[in-house]
């Protein structure tokens, strides 16, 4: 399927976002590309055999079970200071 440039242009004006002439070509012709790769899909083979069938994962019981206790979960942990939890800074 090919993304015709005023599609692109309308786009990106009602996205409020400005782009080049030379982006709008370039948007274009990618979106054309993946549109196709998508096409490509619609092809592919998705009926199971029975061989495929036998891999299932099994499902677990849904049974509710009771949560620690936030005294449980402070007493577990390693770092801390009074009922403060230390953990190292993640960025």
């Amino acid at each position: 399927m090919k993304i015709a440039l005023d599609e692109i242009k309308k786009t990106a004006k009602l996205s409020k976002f400005e782009i080049t002439e030379d982006e709008a070509k370039l948007y274009a012709a990618q979106l054309s590309q993946i549109l196709e790769w998508m096409g490509q899909l619609q092809n592919v083979d998705t009926s199971i055999s029975e061989a495929d069938a036998a891999f299932t994962t099994p499902l677990r019981r849904d049974e509710a079970e009771l949560s620690p206790s936030a005294k449980d979960i402070v007493c577990a942990f390693n770092d801390k200071s009074g009922n403060l939890l230390k953990v190292r800074k993640v960025l």
